[in-house]
């Protein structure tokens, strides 16, 4: 074998070994020198998602590994602070534990191995078809290394902590940070607190008007100017939704048109209305961004009239017949009502076939030709 590959295959076997030891030795943090230092401490993380501002605390424990070879076997408590949010607290909220993980006292050196988890919640939500705590299935594997000092005496000399298994209990690797600097701090937990857009603020008794408008309703009316509306015409409309953080279209049990399931397209479904039908939709989660447009509809005009949260917005008018009308664009639906009322003003046609908002051109058109007729007359005299 030639120097050069022998020299390259030792560069890769050291390499190898390099990547080898990185991943088993400890975790080390550098101060403000920039000298590196073990971490003795670990703090844990919680992220919450919760459109409606939930007050909660979360819980977590530290299950000791006792029979594993090379591994103390010696029981020591480890405790880890809870985790609170307020009511006030909504979107996504990352916080730090305010102390580090305590321990019991150690009593002899060596490898202590730890499996961190959540535990529960405070208060206990029981799930319902209108509102889901998504708890974290994340788990870690926490090793502390004792070491004696002086003598008779024990202290942690480091802390090292790798994930195992992410918030939906998919197996995953990696060491994590575990400092008490939350843009940091990767030794973290997600959950979200979900309720259904509609059911009020009370979810566990639906608010009496979720009956008839559910989590959005979208309703047609045809004005027909004092005639009879149509009961054939039909107009298109496409509601296309955005899900907040942490849930999509499969979180409540999946969305629902009218009792139906509805099959969502990148987030939007297309459906038809005639004169007086509504489409209610289920299934959807506080803080779910909606747009709601209708097509352009040949002699009709629309205009819409929107609740969201139970907040009357603005009146939204096309400026013209056959355009297309943007009902709402990214609203986000409430606790309470959300309702898109659409009302469509038909053009008549007049006995003589002209479509009345064709009629100033036609006038313009036959004026012109009078003219043009008058001036060929005159010509024609001379």
């Amino acid at each position: 074998m030639s120097m050069k590959k022998l020299s390259k295959k030792m560069l890769a076997v050291v390499a190898a070994g390099a990547m080898t030891m990185g991943l088993a030795m400890p975790a080390f943090a550098a101060d403000a020198s920039g000298e590196t230092q073990k971490v003795t401490q670990a703090y844990i993380s919680k992220t919450y998602n919760t459109e409606v501002g939930k007050a909660m605390t979360f819980n977590f424990t530290a299950t000791q590994d006792k029979t594993s070879t090379g591994l103390v076997k010696s029981a020591v408590a480890c405790t880890i602070p809870s985790i609170s949010f307020t009511d006030s607290e909504t979107g996504t909220t990352k916080k730090v534990s305010d102390s580090p993980i305590q321990f019991g006292t150690f009593n002899e050196a060596g490898k202590y191995e730890y499996t961190v988890t959540e535990t529960g919640s405070e208060p206990t939500i029981t799930e319902s078809a209108y509102e889901k705590l998504i708890m974290s299935k994340a788990e870690y594997k926490m090793d502390v290394y004792v070491v004696e000092n002086p003598v008779g005496t024990f202290k942690v000399d480091q802390i090292v902590v790798n994930k195992t298994k992410n918030d939906k209990g998919t197996a995953e690797e990696g060491k994590v940070d575990i400092s008490e600097d939350k843009t940091k701090n990767k030794f973290n937990f997600v959950n979200t607190y979900v309720q259904e857009a509609g059911t009020g603020t009370d979810p566990t008794s639906p608010d009496p008007n979720y009956t008839e408008n559910g989590a959005l309703k979208v309703s047609k009316t045809i004005d027909a100017q004092g005639e009879t509306p149509s009961a054939t015409d039909s107009f298109s409309f496409t509601a296309t939704f955005v899900f907040p953080e942490g849930t999509d279209a499969n979180t409540l049990g999946g969305v629902k048109g009218n009792e139906a399931d509805v099959s969502l397209t990148e987030g939007a479904y297309t459906f038809t209305l005639k004169h007086g039908d509504k489409m209610k939709f289920t299934g959807l989660p506080v803080g779910t961004k909606i747009t709601v447009t209708e097509a352009g509809a040949a002699n009709y005009k629309g205009s819409a009239e929107v609740f969201l949260d139970n907040v009357k917005q603005d009146t939204v008018a096309a400026s013209k017949y056959n355009e297309l009308l943007k009902a709402v664009t990214d609203g986000k639906l409430g606790q309470n009502r959300n309702t898109v009322d659409v009302t469509n003003t038909y053009n008549h046609v007049p006995t003589t076939g002209i479509i009345m908002n064709t009629l100033p051109y036609v006038l313009m058109i036959a004026l012109c030709g009078a003219a043009l007729f008058g001036f060929v007359a005159f010509k024609r005299r001379r």
